[in-house]
């Protein structure tokens, strides 16, 4: 499990073992699917939500909590600006943005508003108290503000290097719908691990790895939920902290619903900390923190 492995050879990687279901997505070779470009019907009943509910706990020492995680410039935009652009550039235009009632709510929607100065068509559903992941979709759903088959991509998972990402996923999501699945969900075939592994023989240290690459199919927070799965998110009862990876998700894994689609690692940037920030200034070439 533990490898030496730089994370910008997982691509290689990928596509000795994997099939090939868009430009940089990968899929296990037994998996059949007729995966095709997306038309406007298909687009018409799919929404993109961007859930922006979180705290944004490691990277509070910027925002003071004055101003959504989300809103952190970075090379002259907001982080969710990276995200958000590339499904417009697919040309979707029905987003529901997932806030809470706290000040860092309100700051996403006095920026965005109602999308129109993006060429979109923006959604809000606003939660009282913290209700997780979980809840805000369920509320979402009860109130009508998600209604059709959507992908959930929270806007702090940048995708880099890869333009067409949207445009690919949603042909795979359409595509996995048509055979059946609920879910898809898209992965990365490891992570560098941020702390030093001690392996040891009967307490005896036999080696020390600073920061070793685990191969191990890790969630992206990007996530695809078909309308047939909804009775599952209206299921849930509300509480503090309610997840839906823990619930739903988990449930359509254990009932053969769920699809994994694989991306590459260096693909993909989690902008939760300061090391990720600094990477995502790096790849885009700016260094300004609002």
């Amino acid at each position: 499990m533990h490898e030496l492995v730089d994370e910008s050879e997982t691509e290689t990687q990928l596509a000795a073992m994997y099939a090939k279901v868009g430009e940089h997505l990968y899929m296990r070779p037994g998996i059949k699917l007729d995966v095709r470009p997306i038309g406007a019907a298909d687009k018409e009943k799919l929404q993109i939500v961007f859930s922006m509910g979180g705290s944004g706990t490691r990277l509070r020492h910027i925002t003071n909590d004055e101003y959504s995680k989300h809103l952190i410039d970075v090379g002259g935009k907001p982080i969710s600006r990276y995200v958000i652009d590339l499904w417009l550039a697919a040309g979707f235009d029905e987003f529901c943005m997932l806030i809470d009632d706290t000040q860092r709510g309100t700051s996403v929607a006095e920026y965005y508003k109602d999308g129109s100065q993006l060429g979109a068509h923006i959604r809000y559903s606003i939660e009282h108290g913290k209700l997780g992941s979980g809840g805000a979709l369920k509320l979402a759903v009860d109130s009508g503000v998600i209604r059709t088959n959507f992908i959930n991509h929270y806007p702090d998972d940048v995708v880099i290097g890869y333009p067409g990402f949207a445009k690919d996923l949603a042909g795979v999501f359409v595509s996995a719908v048509k055979a059946g699945y609920q879910c898809a969900v898209v992965c990365v075939p490891g992570k560098t691990y941020p702390y030093g592994v001690v392996k040891d023989k009967d307490g005896k240290v036999v080696d020390f790895v600073e920061k070793p690459f685990i191969s191990m199919d890790t969630n992206t927070g990007i996530f695809c939920i078909s309308e047939a799965a909804f009775p599952l998110i209206a299921g849930l009862e509300y509480k503090d902290g309610l997840k839906i990876e823990r619930t739903v998700m988990r449930q359509l894994a254990r009932d053969g619903k769920m699809l994994k689609v694989l991306l590459p690692t260096e693909m993909w940037i989690p902008v939760n900390d300061d090391p990720n920030l600094t990477k995502l200034m790096e790849v885009v070439g700016g260094n300004d923190r609002a």
